[in-house]
């Protein structure tokens, strides 16, 4: 991936220059890109599907319906989904579900990001010492196995979201770091920051408004890939119990109770499982988008 990703930062005063702005000229080609246009109004609408469908839906996730126990998908029911075996309704579960899981996907990729370019960044463009001293930091952390960070941090944070948030981001960080940081290194001796550096600016100055900025195109690109890895993350640790615990619920903690529940009702399943692919579906569809839009062999 690194090496699809390489190259593809233009400086943003470069292409002002031509009088394009590259975000409008990356939107452009990515709109385009049917397959991820259709995949980013689907994603949308499983968002607003899981935000604000529970805030319509007559029944709330932990209620339980005694006269409906294990009913049925009946569409023109009051269940239209079904419930479970303690009479909840299924689809109240998967959108409160999808709430967690999406919300833990995008803050978690959103901070993981920030703190991975604002870190590489640094490392890269002041060099020197700073930089061997942040990297091999970075080198440690990834010769730590993640799920023995992830155990330890659940002991310290406790099994909650907040502590399965921490444990996402504080591995998924890294990847970012290490490409912010190659983005620096290659841009700190171009005109554009010499003439910064010669007009006064501060290094900090320089870093966040020249190097950062024109590492945002590798970072938009990665970060679509983040989200997806982030949530397919959270779904896996939720699987094994190390995620989110009852009663709170998110995609893989209903997976994992449909799992256990295979033989006998099938639904528990499918639904959370669906609407997890699809979302993993439509996430990689915009990654591909993103990175064809920015690739700079299409400029």
């Amino acid at each position: 991936m690194s090496e699809l990703l390489a190259g593809t930062a233009q400086p943003l005063e470069t292409v002002a220059s031509m009088g394009v702005s590259p975000f409008r000229a990356s939107w452009r080609r990515f709109s385009r890109n049917k397959l991820a246009v259709g995949s980013m109004i689907i994603l949308t609408l499983i968002t607003l599907l899981c935000l604000a469908g529970p805030l319509f839906y007559p029944f709330d996730p932990e209620d339980a319906d005694f006269d409906n126990i294990a009913a049925p998908i009946d569409l023109f029911s009051l269940h239209p989904f079904g419930t479970d075996e303690f009479g909840r309704d299924l689809l109240a579960r998967v959108l409160t579900g999808g709430q967690v899981s999406l919300a833990v996907g995008f803050v978690g990729a959103l901070a993981a990001v920030f703190i991975g370019v604002v870190y590489g960044a640094t490392a890269g463009y002041i060099g020197g010492r700073l930089d061997n001293f942040l990297m091999r930091t970075v080198d440690v952390l990834y010769g730590i196995p993640y799920f023995f960070l992830v155990v330890l941090i659940n002991l310290l944070v406790g099994r909650t979201i907040m502590g399965l948030f921490v444990s996402i981001v504080v591995v998924l960080w890294l990847t970012p770091a290490v490409i912010a940081r190659g983005q620096a290194l290659s841009l700190r001796h171009r005109e554009f920051v010499d003439a910064a550096r010669a007009g006064g600016m501060t290094e900090w100055q320089i870093i966040r408004q020249h190097i950062v900025p024109n590492s945002l195109n590798v970072v938009i690109v990665y970060s679509s890939l983040l989200v997806l890895e982030v949530i397919i993350t959270e779904s896996f640790l939720s699987f094994l119990g190390l995620g989110i615990q009852p009663p709170a619920s998110s995609w893989g903690s209903l997976i994992d109770t449909g799992a256990r529940a295979i033989e006998t009702d099938l639904r528990l399943l499918l639904l959370p499982g669906g609407f997890l692919a699809a979302t993993l579906f439509c996430l990689n569809f915009i990654a591909d988008g993103l990175r064809d839009a920015f690739d700079p062999n299409e400029r």
